[in-house]
């Protein structure tokens, strides 16, 4: 809840490995995107594809430990 969170939202998760999580986004029940986050295996890169639903593109989003 808050001034930001449109009503019905929801978010789950999952661990898919030691250093990949899942994370699902819905509006009253409906989901609306699907987040793919991963920690490179050296723990300097982190990498996050978006897949909004009803779009064939990801959006890829790579952070790179300063």
């Amino acid at each position: 809840k808050g001034p930001d969170v449109p009503p019905g939202s929801a978010v789950s998760g999952r661990r898919v490995s030691d250093r990949t999580l899942e994370v699902t986004d819905k509006i009253n029940g409906k989901v609306m995107d699907t987040r793919r986050i991963r920690l490179s295996s050296d723990l300097k890169t982190l990498t996050m594809t978006l897949h909004p639903v009803g779009r064939s593109k990801a959006n890829i989003l790579v952070f790179d430990r300063q």
